[in-house]
């Protein structure tokens, strides 16, 4: 995500793209376990990869700067405790 957003739709992009970085990961360990496959692929996959997790490390960033800017201490904690709700649900 480009440009901020709430700390709830970074949470959600970063989460999107850490499924999208999980599958591409678990694609190339198959494809490196295959005799057959072209190293320009396992080669562009792996740039994917790497492009992914730096735009994970970026959202991570941003989100604990929205994070700290949540003025009262209460609201920050019911995030972080709604988000662990939600994590345990999935």
């Amino acid at each position: 995500m480009e440009g901020g957003g709430t700390l709830s739709e970074v949470h959600q992009s970063a989460k999107k793209l850490l499924l999208k970085c999980s599958d591409d990961l678990a694609r190339l360990e198959r494809l490196e376990h295959s005799t057959s496959t072209s190293a320009a692929i396992d080669s562009d996959l792996s740039f994917a990869v790497k492009k992914d997790i730096n735009q994970i490390q970026s959202l991570c960033v941003e989100m604990d700067r929205l994070w700290r800017s949540v003025a009262s201490k209460p609201q920050r904690d019911l995030w972080k405790s709604s988000d662990c709700e939600n994590e345990l649900r999935e």
